[in-house]
């Protein structure tokens, strides 16, 4: 806290203290590869930053960082290569085929120069989720103890937003005026997209470790998601949260409902609800969600999407107009009749998906749903046990903000890198139906592994129950005492 006092004259030096401070933290705990990782994560929050000296000291060494990352990667040793399934093959070959094309795109694009630079660093975005995927995550440990690296940058980021809002003043006008909060970041939307995968994020690294000390690090990013007052990052990380319970079943939710409406009725009891409710603040929250502006409640984003269809549909609907090269587009557009298209006052499209048509066109369909389909595997079959609770909020948190951000692909930014990293890590490691067999024959057991049909352990169990009850004593090598259905550990394997 004691370096955001500084970052509001001289950034450059809060973030030299920052690292520092991080460097006597945890130089006897984080090996030199998770070093490099945060480095570049860190990279990526200056990069999305409003001050203007970080953007510049970050701009290039973010993609050296990454790049890096994938030269360090590719020469950990083979023994820790991993067999990727079909389906994790499938997303690695939709991201590496949206990076191919993007860069192809440069023949055709309207800023040749932008498109080949953020093509380029599309592929090594996809050339670095195929190195952890293939090379280094193959264990779940190490993959846990990335991530929480990862988690401790982006909650880092959220502690100094805070700090230099309490220094500059601006964290007081958000809370006592209808100024929104956007901290250490370019936006308000940006500061709240980075902090709504935080949250779950997280609960992912708590799960994995047990540890309570590990959710200190959601306070503040639940608090700039809240004081960001960004509909889209609320919205999402409540309704990733209700997928995850749903999928739990209805015993959580019922307990959820059941919390929530006690602490409403102590509140009511001690008449807290009409300071809560009246507050000035609290009725500029809601006024969000509920008053529209210029007669539009989603403040102008069904105007930009509906001007984005037209310019893509009656233009260029094949093949787009080149990827990344939106901004100049909507600049051509405002001024130039050829395109038939009124954009005066568009800048943005605020959706992942149209956006990409939108650059990429129709070529792009097949690799993006693919890729959806891939994440939507991850929300429906993924197990919910310890760390994956938490990765699958975050990965259905993160398909819902590209309904209204366009953030998907954004490879100059943090957000992309969190998003994809979480669905190749539960992809990586979702249990397979033949694992699920074979574990079952070799093991001799019912008990049920992670992911498994009802069906599968019912066979399991119906096996065992027709397996004759003396088969232990008339093994050779077992004994008939209190360990008879164990055999001995060094005849087990001349038995078999």
């Amino acid at each position: 806290m004691a370096t955001t006092f500084v970052a509001v004259q001289k950034p450059l030096l809060a973030f030299v203290a920052t690292a520092l401070l991080l460097l006597l933290a945890f130089a006897r705990r984080v090996d030199g590869w998770r070093w490099l990782l945060a480095l570049t994560i860190t990279l990526l929050v200056c990069a999305s930053s409003n001050l203007e000296s970080l953007v510049q000291a970050s701009f290039y060494p973010r993609y050296a960082a990454v790049g890096a990352l994938i030269v360090w990667g590719l020469c950990l040793p083979h023994r820790q290569v991993a067999r990727l399934d079909p389906w994790t093959r499938v997303f690695v070959g939709a991201l590496w085929a949206m990076g191919g094309l993007a860069t192809a795109s440069v023949a055709w694009s309207i800023v040749p120069a932008e498109t080949m630079q953020r093509g380029l660093a599309l592929l090594m975005l996809a050339a670095l989720t195929h190195v952890l995927l293939r090379k280094r995550w193959g264990d779940r440990t190490t993959m846990m103890a990335d991530l929480r690296v990862i988690y401790v940058v982006l909650s880092l980021s959220a502690v100094i937003s805070l700090g230099r809002g309490l220094t500059d003043g601006t964290l007081a006008a958000s809370v006592g005026s209808s100024e929104r909060f956007q901290g250490l970041y370019n936006n308000p939307n940006m500061l709240s997209i980075v902090c709504a995968l935080t949250i779950p994020l997280g609960w992912a690294v708590y799960r994995h470790s047990r540890n309570r000390v590990e959710l200190l690090g959601i306070a503040p990013a639940v608090a700039c998601v809240t004081l960001s007052q960004s509909r889209t990052g609320f919205v999402a990380v409540l309704v990733g949260a209700l997928w995850v319970l749903l999928r739990h079943g209805l015993g959580p939710l019922a307990r959820l409902a059941a919390g929530t409406s006690v602490a409403l009725l102590v509140a009511y009891l001690f008449d807290l609800l009409p300071g809560i409710v009246g507050a000035a603040w609290t009725q500029r929250f809601v006024t969000r969600f509920t008053a529209p502006v210029n007669g539009d409640l989603s403040n102008g984003r069904t105007e930009m999407w509906q001007t984005t269809v037209d310019l893509w549909w009656q233009n260029r609907p094949t093949l787009g107009y080149g990827y990344a090269s939106r901004n100049h587009l909507f600049e051509l557009a405002s001024y130039d009749e050829y395109f038939g298209v009124g954009a005066a006052g568009v800048s943005v499209v605020h959706n992942s998906y149209l956006q990409l048509l939108l650059e990429l066109g129709l070529t792009a369909v097949v690799p993006l749903v693919l890729l959806l389909l891939v994440a939507g595997r991850v929300l429906l079959r993924a197990p919910l046990r310890r760390a994956n609770s938490g990765l699958v909020w975050l990965v259905g948190t993160g398909l819902l903000i590209q309904l209204t951000e366009s953030a998907m692909f954004g490879t100059g930014q943090t957000y992309p890198y969190v998003f994809w990293f979480a669905v190749g890590a539960v992809l990586l490691h979702l249990p397979r139906d033949r694992q699920v067999a074979v574990s079952g024959r070799a093991e001799g057991t019912a008990q049920p592994v992670e992911g498994a049909r009802p069906s599968d352990r019912a066979r399991s169990a119906a096996a065992d129950g027709a397996r004759p009850a003396d088969v232990a004593s008339r093994r050779p090598g077992t004994r008939t005492d209190a360990g008879a259905d164990r055999p001995r550990a060094e005849e087990c394997h001349t038995t078999r």
